[in-house]
């Protein structure tokens, strides 16, 4: 199925070709803004910070606040209109590094959400909850349909990234930060599942006899790669590069539950 065949521009902008992409830069208004927001909010809260290390902190939100600007302004946010593979590569920077370093950076007690919130949030505090729906939410949004779904609507495509990225924040804070140990031990066992069942995902994409995305029938092309092959090549970031970054953070987070244990020992 042609890519003309698709009356629709997705929101990072027409599929690049090799020579154009380097200047392919996303310089949407409205996401610059929340970026400047978000520098300023972060700057806010590791001010307020009373625990040491600030420093750590400080980098901690820096690193976080680059990752996620190369993942969404940099010329790799275009390079996902041509490549699934990139868009794996743009969730896993969003899931698997932004996330857990806010998580470890965020100082407890900094910010007083509102009661509503926090009663929203507090049925995620059970690590198998947490992270079994964000489970769900990785396997929903790289399912041909909602894949779809976001390349047509910006509003869904945000929901996405809002979805996976949430979700990822509150699975990883079950295991890096905060809770006894029982409550840690469950978060690292849930942790595993779903790293187990992220490699039943990145398979069933490998294995796949015909490509699963439409959309990507003719935009790998330029880039030297089949669409079944570009999907391929997504599998493997996911199962290969995602399962170690989520065995190891999950040893950090091990690590930190263990040291917490020998001091309340000691």
């Amino acid at each position: 199925m042609p890519v003309e065949s698709f009356p629709f521009v997705p929101y990072c902008g027409s599929p690049p070709v090799p020579g154009q992409l380097a200047a392919a830069w996303n310089l949407d208004p409205p996401l610059l803004a929340a970026f400047a927001l978000a520098a300023v909010g972060l700057a806010w809260v590791s001010r307020r910070s009373t625990e040491p290390p600030a420093s750590w902190r400080v980098l901690g939100f820096a690193a976080a606040w680059l990752v996620l600007l190369v993942a969404f302004v940099s010329p790799l946010c275009n390079l996902t209109s041509a490549l699934f593979a990139a868009r794996v590569v743009q969730h896993l920077l969003t899931i698997q590094i932004a996330a857990p370093l806010l998580v470890l950076a965020w100082p407890a007690g900094a910010v007083r959400w509102p009661g509503w919130l926090r009663s929203l949030a507090r049925p995620f505090a059970v690590p198998e909850l947490a992270w079994g729906l964000f489970g769900v939410t990785l396997w929903v949004w790289h399912l041909p349909g909602p894949y779809m779904a976001a390349l047509r609507s910006d509003a869904v495509l945000w929901l996405m990234h809002a979805t996976l990225f949430v979700g990822a924040l509150a699975a990883w804070r079950s295991v890096l930060v905060g809770g006894d140990s029982g409550t840690r031990a469950r978060g690292l066992l849930s942790a595993l599942g779903t790293s187990v069942h992220l490699a039943m995902l990145a398979a069933l994409l490998i294995f796949a006899p015909e490509p699963l995305f439409g959309y990507h029938t003719t935009t790998t092309l330029a880039w030297g790669l089949s669409p079944l092959a570009d999907q391929q090549l997504g599998g493997l970031v996911m199962g290969v590069v995602g399962s170690l970054a989520y065995v190891a953070l999950n040893l950090y987070a091990a690590g930190r539950w263990m040291a917490g244990m020998r001091r309340s020992a000691g």
